[in-house]
C-alpha cells in the first residue's frame, strides 16, 4: 500500500484533494472518523468532510499499480 494522505484533519464542509498519481478510485483504500464524500475529477481525488458537527480525520492509501 502506498500512502497518498496520512492524518489529514477536514474542518466541517471543508475538502482534501489528493493527486491521482496514476490510481484510481477503485484503488483508494480510506480511513476516516466519519462520513466523508469521494469524488473522481481529471487530475485529482476529492475527500470532502460530509459530518454536520465535527471535524474528522482522513488517511488515504492506493494499492500498488
Amino acid at each position: 500500500m502506498v500512502i497518498l494522505a496520512k492524518n489529514k484533519t477536514l474542518s466541517l464542509g471543508r475538502m482534501l484533494f489528493v493527486e491521482k498519481d496514476g490510481y484510481n478510485k477503485d484503488q483508494l483504500e480510506i480511513e476516516s472518523t466519519g462520513p466523508y464524500k469521494l469524488e473522481e475529477k481529471d487530475e485529482c481525488f476529492v475527500i470532502q468532510n460530509m459530518d454536520c458537527c465535527k471535524s474528522i480525520m482522513v488517511t488515504v492509501k492506493a494499492q500498488e499499480k
